[in-house]
Protein backbone atom coordinates (compact mmCIF):
# COMPACT_ATOMS: atom_id res chain seq x y z
CA UNK A 1 0.00 0.00 0.00
CA UNK A 2 2.56 2.06 0.97
CA UNK A 3 4.42 1.36 -2.30
CA UNK A 4 1.39 2.35 -4.29
CA UNK A 5 0.83 5.66 -2.77
CA UNK A 6 4.74 6.61 -3.20
CA UNK A 7 4.25 5.11 -7.08
CA UNK A 8 0.41 7.62 -6.96
CA UNK A 9 2.18 10.49 -5.23
CA UNK A 10 5.52 10.09 -7.80
CA UNK A 11 2.97 10.40 -10.90
CA UNK A 12 0.85 13.07 -9.48
CA UNK A 13 3.84 15.34 -9.37
CA UNK A 14 4.97 15.21 -12.96
CA UNK A 15 1.76 15.09 -14.85
CA UNK A 16 0.79 18.35 -12.56
CA UNK A 17 2.22 21.69 -14.37
CA UNK A 18 4.61 23.84 -13.01
CA UNK A 19 3.28 26.77 -11.52
CA UNK A 20 4.83 29.15 -13.92
CA UNK A 21 5.10 29.17 -17.86
CA UNK A 22 7.21 31.05 -19.75
CA UNK A 23 6.49 32.20 -23.39
CA UNK A 24 9.75 33.35 -25.92
CA UNK A 25 8.07 35.98 -28.08
CA UNK A 26 10.38 36.92 -30.71
CA UNK A 27 9.70 41.00 -31.61
CA UNK A 28 8.63 40.79 -28.35
CA UNK A 29 9.60 44.62 -27.45
CA UNK A 30 7.59 46.74 -29.76
CA UNK A 31 4.47 47.05 -31.92
CA UNK A 32 2.89 43.98 -32.69
CA UNK A 33 5.04 42.03 -30.38
CA UNK A 34 4.30 43.93 -27.82
CA UNK A 35 0.95 43.83 -27.83
CA UNK A 36 1.56 39.68 -27.54
CA UNK A 37 3.68 40.27 -25.15
CA UNK A 38 1.46 42.11 -22.85
CA UNK A 39 -1.84 39.50 -23.64
CA UNK A 40 0.55 36.38 -22.34
CA UNK A 41 1.60 38.71 -19.54
CA UNK A 42 -2.13 38.99 -18.39
CA UNK A 43 -2.61 35.28 -18.87
CA UNK A 44 0.27 34.98 -16.37
CA UNK A 45 3.33 33.58 -18.19
CA UNK A 46 7.02 34.79 -17.52
CA UNK A 47 8.32 35.67 -20.77
CA UNK A 48 11.87 35.49 -22.94
CA UNK A 49 11.39 38.30 -25.53
CA UNK A 50 13.53 39.48 -28.00
CA UNK A 51 14.94 42.91 -30.38
CA UNK A 52 16.47 43.41 -33.16
CA UNK A 53 19.09 46.11 -32.17
CA UNK A 54 17.75 49.29 -29.95
CA UNK A 55 19.03 47.23 -26.53
CA UNK A 56 17.68 50.65 -24.57
CA UNK A 57 14.73 50.26 -25.74
CA UNK A 58 13.69 46.62 -25.24
CA UNK A 59 15.03 46.93 -21.90
CA UNK A 60 12.21 49.69 -21.60
CA UNK A 61 9.45 47.84 -22.87
CA UNK A 62 10.95 45.05 -20.29
CA UNK A 63 10.73 46.94 -17.58
CA UNK A 64 7.45 48.05 -18.61
CA UNK A 65 5.91 45.04 -18.57
CA UNK A 66 7.43 43.72 -15.84
CA UNK A 67 6.02 46.91 -13.29
CA UNK A 68 2.33 46.04 -14.97
CA UNK A 69 1.92 42.55 -14.45
CA UNK A 70 4.63 41.27 -12.09
CA UNK A 71 6.11 39.18 -14.41
CA UNK A 72 9.62 37.83 -15.02
CA UNK A 73 11.13 39.11 -18.61
CA UNK A 74 14.34 38.28 -20.22
CA UNK A 75 15.36 40.19 -23.43
CA UNK A 76 17.73 39.01 -26.04
CA UNK A 77 19.18 40.89 -28.60
CA UNK A 78 20.01 39.78 -32.51
CA UNK A 79 18.90 39.57 -36.29
CA UNK A 80 16.56 36.98 -36.03
CA UNK A 81 18.14 35.31 -39.49
CA UNK A 82 21.19 34.59 -37.63
CA UNK A 83 21.57 30.72 -36.20
CA UNK A 84 23.47 32.88 -33.53
CA UNK A 85 20.94 34.73 -31.83
CA UNK A 86 18.59 31.44 -32.10
CA UNK A 87 21.26 29.87 -30.29
CA UNK A 88 21.22 32.74 -27.55
CA UNK A 89 17.67 32.39 -27.22
CA UNK A 90 17.63 28.70 -25.80
CA UNK A 91 20.65 29.34 -24.00
CA UNK A 92 18.85 32.03 -22.52
CA UNK A 93 15.69 30.12 -21.99
CA UNK A 94 18.15 27.08 -20.10
CA UNK A 95 19.93 29.18 -18.10
CA UNK A 96 16.69 31.15 -16.50
CA UNK A 97 13.86 29.06 -17.07
CA UNK A 98 14.69 25.87 -17.43
CA UNK A 99 14.51 24.30 -14.14
CA UNK A 100 11.48 26.57 -12.54
CA UNK A 101 9.03 26.85 -15.43
CA UNK A 102 7.31 25.24 -18.13
CA UNK A 103 8.02 26.54 -21.69
CA UNK A 104 4.31 27.24 -22.45
CA UNK A 105 4.84 29.07 -25.67
CA UNK A 106 7.14 29.82 -29.04
CA UNK A 107 5.50 33.06 -31.04
CA UNK A 108 8.08 33.81 -34.25
CA UNK A 109 6.45 37.17 -34.70
CA UNK A 110 10.25 38.96 -35.74
CA UNK A 111 9.88 41.06 -38.69
CA UNK A 112 10.64 43.72 -40.89
CA UNK A 113 10.45 45.85 -44.35
CA UNK A 114 13.77 45.14 -45.01
CA UNK A 115 15.96 48.39 -45.44
CA UNK A 116 13.12 50.56 -43.79
CA UNK A 117 11.71 49.50 -40.55
CA UNK A 118 15.19 48.00 -38.62
CA UNK A 119 18.82 46.94 -39.97
CA UNK A 120 19.35 43.61 -41.24
CA UNK A 121 22.19 41.15 -40.81
CA UNK A 122 22.88 41.24 -44.63
CA UNK A 123 23.03 45.27 -45.21
CA UNK A 124 20.28 44.66 -47.57
CA UNK A 125 18.73 48.22 -48.79
CA UNK A 126 14.81 49.01 -49.26
CA UNK A 127 14.11 47.86 -53.13
CA UNK A 128 10.46 46.97 -54.29
CA UNK A 129 11.44 44.05 -55.71
CA UNK A 130 8.74 41.40 -57.19
CA UNK A 131 8.33 38.08 -59.31
CA UNK A 132 7.67 38.60 -62.62
CA UNK A 133 7.90 41.85 -63.29
CA UNK A 134 12.21 42.13 -64.13
CA UNK A 135 13.03 43.93 -60.74
CA UNK A 136 15.23 40.86 -59.79
CA UNK A 137 17.14 41.09 -62.59
CA UNK A 138 20.40 42.66 -62.73
CA UNK A 139 22.64 44.08 -65.73
CA UNK A 140 24.16 41.45 -66.10
CA UNK A 141 20.89 38.82 -66.76
CA UNK A 142 20.98 37.33 -63.38
CA UNK A 143 18.56 37.35 -60.89
CA UNK A 144 19.35 39.02 -57.84
CA UNK A 145 17.96 36.62 -54.78
CA UNK A 146 19.72 38.32 -51.95
CA UNK A 147 16.52 40.01 -50.65
CA UNK A 148 14.72 36.47 -50.89
CA UNK A 149 16.88 34.73 -49.53
CA UNK A 150 17.11 37.25 -46.06
CA UNK A 151 13.41 36.95 -46.13
CA UNK A 152 13.28 33.27 -45.91
CA UNK A 153 16.12 33.39 -43.28
CA UNK A 154 14.28 35.35 -41.37
CA UNK A 155 10.38 33.72 -41.44
CA UNK A 156 10.91 30.08 -42.83
CA UNK A 157 14.40 28.96 -41.65
CA UNK A 158 14.19 30.92 -38.29
CA UNK A 159 10.55 29.10 -37.40
CA UNK A 160 11.38 25.99 -37.77
CA UNK A 161 14.25 26.56 -35.96
CA UNK A 162 12.18 28.13 -33.09
CA UNK A 163 9.39 25.23 -33.26
CA UNK A 164 11.64 22.52 -33.51
CA UNK A 165 13.76 23.43 -30.30
CA UNK A 166 10.97 24.98 -28.41
CA UNK A 167 8.87 21.97 -29.34
CA UNK A 168 12.18 19.40 -27.98
CA UNK A 169 11.21 21.64 -25.03
CA UNK A 170 7.75 20.71 -24.74
CA UNK A 171 6.06 17.75 -23.41
CA UNK A 172 2.34 16.02 -22.53
CA UNK A 173 3.44 15.76 -18.78
CA UNK A 174 4.33 19.50 -18.05
CA UNK A 175 0.71 20.79 -19.55
CA UNK A 176 2.20 20.87 -23.64
CA UNK A 177 2.03 23.77 -24.99
CA UNK A 178 1.55 26.19 -28.18
CA UNK A 179 3.63 27.36 -31.38
CA UNK A 180 2.47 30.27 -33.53
CA UNK A 181 3.64 32.09 -36.25
CA UNK A 182 2.47 35.65 -37.48
CA UNK A 183 2.24 35.92 -41.19
CA UNK A 184 0.28 38.72 -43.00
CA UNK A 185 -3.06 38.89 -45.73
CA UNK A 186 -1.31 37.22 -48.79
CA UNK A 187 0.72 34.66 -47.99
CA UNK A 188 -1.64 31.89 -48.25
CA UNK A 189 -4.33 30.72 -50.71
CA UNK A 190 -6.50 32.25 -48.13
CA UNK A 191 -6.55 35.48 -49.75
CA UNK A 192 -5.69 36.88 -53.35
CA UNK A 193 -1.80 37.66 -54.25
CA UNK A 194 -0.78 40.59 -52.35
CA UNK A 195 1.13 42.61 -55.33
CA UNK A 196 4.16 44.42 -53.55
CA UNK A 197 4.89 42.03 -51.08
CA UNK A 198 6.64 39.56 -53.28
CA UNK A 199 9.56 39.25 -50.73
CA UNK A 200 8.39 38.96 -47.45
CA UNK A 201 5.66 36.59 -49.11
CA UNK A 202 8.27 34.54 -50.23
CA UNK A 203 8.97 34.02 -46.53
CA UNK A 204 6.23 33.44 -44.51
CA UNK A 205 4.46 31.19 -47.03
CA UNK A 206 7.45 28.86 -46.27
CA UNK A 207 6.10 29.19 -42.12
CA UNK A 208 2.54 28.88 -43.39
CA UNK A 209 3.21 25.20 -45.14
CA UNK A 210 5.46 23.98 -42.33
CA UNK A 211 3.09 25.07 -39.65
CA UNK A 212 0.69 22.53 -40.98
CA UNK A 213 2.87 19.20 -40.60
CA UNK A 214 4.31 20.68 -37.14
CA UNK A 215 0.68 20.28 -35.85
CA UNK A 216 0.34 17.23 -37.03
CA UNK A 217 3.60 15.64 -35.60
CA UNK A 218 3.45 17.68 -32.25
CA UNK A 219 -0.36 16.39 -31.33
CA UNK A 220 1.20 13.48 -29.43
CA UNK A 221 2.47 16.19 -27.15
CA UNK A 222 -0.76 17.91 -26.28
CA UNK A 223 1.01 21.10 -28.46
CA UNK A 224 -1.20 23.16 -30.54
CA UNK A 225 0.32 25.10 -33.63
CA UNK A 226 -0.95 27.41 -35.62
CA UNK A 227 -0.01 30.79 -37.88
CA UNK A 228 -1.99 34.55 -37.03
CA UNK A 229 -2.23 36.75 -40.03
CA UNK A 230 -3.07 39.78 -38.63
CA UNK A 231 -4.85 42.96 -40.61
CA UNK A 232 -4.04 46.18 -40.69
CA UNK A 233 -2.68 46.93 -37.26
CA UNK A 234 -1.47 50.02 -35.91
CA UNK A 235 2.29 50.20 -35.11
CA UNK A 236 5.65 52.40 -35.53
CA UNK A 237 5.91 50.07 -38.43
CA UNK A 238 3.74 51.87 -40.60
CA UNK A 239 5.30 55.06 -39.87
CA UNK A 240 8.55 54.54 -41.02
CA UNK A 241 6.83 53.07 -44.30
CA UNK A 242 4.72 56.31 -44.51
CA UNK A 243 7.79 58.36 -44.37
CA UNK A 244 9.04 56.43 -47.66
CA UNK A 245 5.49 57.80 -49.26
CA UNK A 246 5.33 60.94 -48.45
CA UNK A 247 2.49 60.58 -45.91
CA UNK A 248 1.77 60.27 -42.31
CA UNK A 249 1.42 56.49 -40.16
CA UNK A 250 -2.14 58.10 -39.65
CA UNK A 251 -3.01 58.80 -43.29
CA UNK A 252 -1.72 55.52 -44.49
CA UNK A 253 -3.21 52.78 -41.78
CA UNK A 254 -6.82 54.54 -42.66
CA UNK A 255 -6.58 54.79 -46.08
CA UNK A 256 -5.31 51.07 -45.84
CA UNK A 257 -7.55 50.25 -43.46
CA UNK A 258 -10.44 51.47 -45.13
CA UNK A 259 -9.87 49.80 -48.34
CA UNK A 260 -9.74 46.57 -46.84
CA UNK A 261 -11.00 46.36 -43.61
CA UNK A 262 -14.98 46.19 -43.01
CA UNK A 263 -13.75 46.41 -39.12
CA UNK A 264 -11.44 49.49 -39.58
CA UNK A 265 -7.67 49.27 -37.92
CA UNK A 266 -7.01 46.86 -34.74
CA UNK A 267 -4.32 47.10 -31.71
CA UNK A 268 -1.36 45.32 -30.96
CA UNK A 269 -3.33 44.33 -28.36
CA UNK A 270 -6.17 43.16 -30.10
CA UNK A 271 -4.26 40.66 -31.81
CA UNK A 272 -2.04 39.88 -29.10
CA UNK A 273 -5.44 38.79 -27.32
CA UNK A 274 -6.09 36.39 -29.77
CA UNK A 275 -2.99 34.59 -29.73
CA UNK A 276 -2.77 34.57 -25.93
CA UNK A 277 -6.49 32.52 -26.35
CA UNK A 278 -4.24 30.60 -28.64
CA UNK A 279 -1.91 29.55 -26.03
CA UNK A 280 -4.32 28.72 -23.50
CA UNK A 281 -5.64 25.17 -22.69
CA UNK A 282 -9.32 26.69 -23.74
CA UNK A 283 -7.58 27.05 -27.09
CA UNK A 284 -5.36 24.07 -27.81
CA UNK A 285 -7.51 22.33 -29.54
CA UNK A 286 -7.10 24.74 -32.48
CA UNK A 287 -4.11 23.82 -34.61
CA UNK A 288 -3.26 23.14 -38.22
CA UNK A 289 -4.65 26.95 -39.21
CA UNK A 290 -3.71 29.98 -40.83
CA UNK A 291 -6.22 31.52 -38.57
CA UNK A 292 -7.41 35.39 -39.51
CA UNK A 293 -7.29 37.86 -37.04
CA UNK A 294 -7.35 40.80 -39.73
CA UNK A 295 -11.26 42.11 -39.04
CA UNK A 296 -12.48 40.81 -42.09
CA UNK A 297 -9.40 41.70 -44.53
CA UNK A 298 -9.28 38.54 -45.81
CA UNK A 299 -13.29 38.90 -46.94
CA UNK A 300 -11.78 41.62 -49.69
CA UNK A 301 -8.88 40.74 -50.37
Amino acid sequence: MIGFLTLFSTTFALATPATRRVAIVTGGTRGIGRGISEALAEKKFDLLVTYNSNAEAAEEAAAALREAHGCAVECVGGDISLSATRDAIFERFDAKFKTSHDLGAVVHNAGQYVGITSTNADGLSAAMLGFGDGSMLGEDGATNLETMHYYQKMYGDAYVDLCERGLARMSAESGGGTLIGISSPGCTVQYNANMGYDMPGSGKCVMEYAMRLFALRCAAKNVNCNVVVPGVTSTDAWGKLAETRGTTKEELVAGISGRLSPMGSMTPKQLGDAVAFLCSPEGRLITGVSLPVDGGVHLKS
